[in-house]
């Protein structure tokens, strides 16, 4: 497939040099070439084999990983997958999906190549969403369809508002990712954004910077993220599409960001020639995370790792779906969550009091009298900029005062670091 050469030839020959190398990477058994992994709504793991062009099927795991077994799913290269309750689809090459309704344990495959005709097995799925009861699927540069009646009847959206006017012999948007954010659609591609009217049946382009892969919502912050070597950012977010923050990548690493994801307070980059790092002050400073990450040596002392695909997370430990055309570097592999991350949420009872909400001149946060309030406050706005970030210790009457005279009306977010213990919230400033 196109994307997927293209994926291999961003690989560059070096790696961070960093000395934190505290993951432990092993496989959980399943070695085939995998593009999507899925965890259903009871933890179950669903694999797609996608080692093009021998089209492969998809697998379910039942116990965390430790076996799979092959699916009744009919062999295709399934590219894209949302889960939606009980059920998930899974997007294929050629229109076709494979769909369950019970965790995954058995499909059905469906086809909508009747409303895009011309669809071959060189042309896949790369993105799906649910939104606003419907289920989205794109077709890379041919055009996004839905079905509303769980996958029943597909159709398709309209083709030439999605085209991009400087770009009319490529066919259009190259989709490469849907998402569905403060009720509406978005499409993000190779040649920008473009948001949908459901009502008007039409896509409107609203950024136009160019190679967006994939998305992610954190605190109602729309973050993006972007797959090609030499471009300007690699990571960029923003709560309405006009205003926009640009998030740090690692020293020395390339815009070739595959996926990010957001757990316990970190992001985590999946990279396509630097597996897997996380930072948890917003790309300030990113921690590599891939000792043991799978990879192959064409020289001694030269490692090039899989590409991870996504990742997926089941209490303290983290799977990684990894793509390539190796044997024995492609699968999925597991590692434990950081140890930093694995902090429990304080009770209720000890969450802080924080008044008044909304503030104007100022905020307070108040501890129970009995506890002890030693660690770090960071408040951060709704695009993710730090405002305020201080050591605390056992502050006078428990009680820590805030000044927020001078900072813009909007929605802010604070995150308390306790030994063995952290609490998150939100106000808002008028």
């Amino acid at each position: 497939m196109k994307t997927k050469t293209l994926l291999f030839l961003f690989v560059v020959l070096m790696c961070l040099n960093s000395s934190v190398l505290t993951a432990q990477w092993e496989s959980t058994g399943f070695t085939k070439a995998t593009w999507a992994l899925a965890k259903a709504e009871n933890g179950n793991l669903i694999a797609a084999d996608d080692m093009y062009p021998e089209l492969g099927g998809i697998y379910l795991s039942q116990d965390q990983g430790d076996s799979w077994v092959k699916t009744s799913a009919t062999d295709y290269a399934y590219t894209a997958h949302v889960v939606k309750d009980e059920s998930i689809y899974m997007g294929g090459v050629e229109g076709n999906v494979a769909i369950s309704h019970d965790n995954g344990e058995t499909w059905a495959n469906v086809n909508f190549g009747n409303v895009l005709p011309g669809l071959t097995v060189d042309d896949p799925i790369y993105a799906m969403e649910y939104h606003n009861g419907r289920i989205y699927a794109s077709v890379f540069n041919f055009g996004v369809v839905y079905s509303e009646d769980e996958g029943v009847t597909w159709n398709l959206t309209d083709q030439e508002s999605l085209w991009d006017v400087d770009n009319p012999i490529d066919g259009g948007q190259w989709t490469y990712n849907l998402h569905s954010y403060h009720d509406q659609l978005y499409n993000i591609g190779a040649f920008g954004i473009w948001v949908y009217d459901e009502t008007a049946d039409l896509w409107a382009q609203v950024d136009d910077r160019w190679y967006g892969n994939s998305s992610l919502i954190v605190d109602d912050v729309f973050y993006v993220i972007y797959n090609a070597d030499g471009i300007p950012d690699g990571i960029r977010y923003t709560t309405d599409f006009q205003n926009w923050e640009v998030m740090p990548l690692p020293d020395g690493a390339s815009t070739s960001v595959r996926f990010m994801e957001y757990y316990h307070g970190a992001f985590f980059m999946g990279h396509v020639s630097e597996a897997i790092l996380y930072t948890v002050d917003q790309g300030a400073t990113w921690i590599e995370y891939r000792e043991d990450f799978p990879a192959f040596e064409p020289i001694p002392g030269l490692n090039l790792y899989g590409t991870p695909m996504n990742l997926v997370f089941d209490g303290e430990t983290m799977y990684c779906g990894v793509f390539s055309p190796i044997d024995g570097v492609g699968g999925v592999f597991k590692a434990p969550v950081p140890a930093e991350l694995n902090i429990n949420e304080i009770s209720a009872s000890l969450q802080p009091v924080l008044y008044p909400n909304p503030a104007k001149d100022f905020v307070m946060l108040q501890f129970p009298q009995d506890q002890e309030n030693q660690g770090s406050l960071r408040i951060t706005d709704a695009l993710g900029r730090v405002q305020y970030n201080k050591t605390i210790g056992n502050e006078e009457n428990n009680t820590i005062s805030v000044s927020t005279e001078t900072w813009a009306s909007g929605v802010y977010l604070y995150s308390i670091v306790t030994e063995g213990s952290k609490a998150s919230g939100k106000f808002i400033v008028e």
